[in-house]
């Protein structure tokens, strides 16, 4: 892996005048202001090379459908836009992915994913608990590793979607009643995927065969201790050696880290977040540090990943920023 010197951090300061928030952080661990994009409520950002993608709540006046706006990567990190503002085909825009021209949104508030400039898929249906999971809320949509196949997770009806790149549907399959599933990652070796659930505070790992998922088990990551608020599951990150597992829960606002060994999976970490509700989190390329963004905190905090397992996130700076909803990395 080509050591960088430096890693951009982009985090998403989700309010009406906030915008995409770049600090440049060094390997010493120490971090340095460097711009601002003014976009509106920003709150999920993607980037691949020289082309970066960032959803935004509700841009258009009068209507509460989302948005999506592509951005070009400068040689010196920083973003510009580069084109303007379309509608997402549902509201509550909050995840996307993109593969070449195939960009994907998915949209909380109306329970779709929309590949922009095609197709709208719309869920249909409810879960168990009548306050969350009322209706469909779509959260994220992932390839999987051969980009032949889209897996999107729906909330409020407990669901894993599979589609193909025409928003066709393959197959479906359930995480435990009242889970609410939220994102997902692959292992390495690309045989089972981890599904972070929000409302269950915990991972369901199922075997992934060519379109198809298969249950396998869930492992809770709260430790039920008395706090204020409730528990909700957010980020879910894995290593890069596959072996470790970072997921972000609210309420205890806390990372907890998993020994990951194919389906088994175990808690072995956890850290304060030195915030409220973190919403999201992310490891730097070459995995010296993490960052969380806690969006009612409105700050983000650094950690340093250490110990012999790097099973240890040490807390290095707390930063403010309002309404931190999203971290993105890359390296230079």
């Amino acid at each position: 892996m080509k050591r960088t010197k430096t890693t951009d951090v982009y985090l998403c300061s989700a309010v009406p005048d906030g915008g995409i928030v770049r600090y440049a952080l060094s390997r010493a661990g120490d971090l340095t202001l460097l711009d601002t994009l003014a976009l509106p409520s920003p709150n999920y950002l993607v980037i691949e090379g020289d082309t970066a993608y960032a959803t935004l709540s509700s841009p258009f006046p009068g209507s509460d459908e989302g948005g999506v706006i592509r951005l070009s990567v400068n040689a010196d990190g920083s973003l510009s836009p580069a084109g303007e503002i379309v509608p997402t085909g549902g509201e509550g825009a909050c995840h996307l992915a993109f593969d070449g021209d195939d960009l994907y949104v998915s949209n909380y508030g109306s329970g779709s994913v929309t590949k922009i400039g095609r197709s709208t898929v719309a869920h249909e249906g409810n879960g168990p608990d009548p306050i969350r999971q009322d209706a469909p809320h779509c959260h994220c949509a992932f390839f999987s590793p051969d980009k032949r196949f889209l897996l999107v997770c729906d909330l409020g009806l407990d669901t894993v979607f599979v589609y193909d790149r025409d928003l066709n549907e393959v197959s479906r399959a359930k995480v435990p009643d009242g889970a609410g599933c939220r994102h997902l990652t692959f292992s390495r070796d690309g045989r089972f995927v981890y599904v972070e659930n929000e409302m269950g505070c915990s991972v369901s790992v199922f075997l992934w065969e060519d379109g198809r998922l298969i249950y396998r088990s869930t492992c809770p990551t709260r430790t039920y201790a008395k706090h204020p608020g409730p528990d909700k599951g957010s980020a879910i990150r894995l290593s890069r050696n596959g072996r470790r597992l970072y997921i972000t829960n609210r309420g205890e606002n806390e990372v907890v880290v998993l020994s990951c060994r194919g389906e088994k999976l175990r808690v072995i970490g956890r850290a304060p977040t030195g915030g409220d509700e973190p919403r999201d989190f992310t490891l730097t390329p070459d995995e010296r540090f993490g960052i969380v963004a806690n969006q009612f905190g409105d700050s983000f905090r650094l950690f340093r990943v250490a110990g012999l397992r790097k099973n240890r996130l040490i807390p290095l700076h707390t930063v403010p920023l309002r309404a931190a909803i999203a971290v993105t990395v890359r390296g230079r």
